[in-house]
């Protein structure tokens, strides 16, 4: 199995990301996609933290995680996460806590961090010989997955992600996590495009993200 060639790697280490057109094949987005819909249709909303997923921009106490230790323990695990929209306000004078408002389904921000290791149709797309071999050819010896995830962009609800580089949270010295990046359904502007400043992998923002 070859890596990348010549250009793509200097594409990629010009602009800090690489396209792939048509990386999965139609058998392995719909594998993906009935795996993700079983697993929202199946976890147990009664046992659930209610855990609420921000991206951290956001400082206030009612935009924290609800139950971090439901996330921070969820690397070997497949845990769900919910958008904080989809929930009434809690209320700390009659003790009410948040409710959803939607069907769990719909209430999902994201789903992870372990489906690599959990998950055969995830595990087919993230543990394969091409992966490994672009891996190897970006430079990666003894390449790992670190962690896998759905991002579901629900309707209606959902706040945009800021400007991030991955390898602030999954840091190395120097920073080496390299994403992949898998469409499961077309993805364009209006319609939860992933957008990419050229060069940015080289800016000086850097350090760790520390929880």
């Amino acid at each position: 199995m070859t890596g990348l060639t010549p250009a793509q790697l200097a594409t990629f280490h010009e602009n800090g990301y690489l396209v792939l057109p048509d990386y999965l094949t139609p058998t392995e987005i719909s594998a993906c996609l009935t795996e993700t819909q079983h697993l929202l249709d199946t976890f147990p909303l009664e046992t659930h933290p209610l855990t609420q997923f921000t991206t951290g921009d956001d400082r206030s106490a009612s935009s924290s995680h609800v139950g971090d230790d439901y996330f921070l323990t969820s690397g070997d695990k497949i845990r769900f996460f919910f958008e904080p929209d989809a929930f009434t306000p809690a209320d700390p004078t009659t003790n009410t806590p948040p409710t959803l408002t939607k069907p769990k389904q719909l209430a999902v921000n994201k789903i992870g961090h372990s489906l690599h290791t959990l998950s055969p149709a995830f595990s087919n797309i993230s543990l394969s010989a091409r992966n490994a071999a672009i891996a190897k050819s970006l430079g990666f010896a003894d390449p790992r997955v670190l962690q896998s995830m759905v991002i579901c962009k629900q309707p209606s609800i959902g706040g945009a992600v800021p400007n991030h580089r991955d390898s602030e949270f999954l840091y190395t010295d120097p920073p080496s996590a390299v994403g992949w990046w898998f469409a499961l359904q077309d993805a364009g502007p209006g319609n939860a495009t992933l957008g990419m400043y050229r060069g940015s992998h080289r800016g000086e923002k850097g350090g760790r993200v520390r929880r």
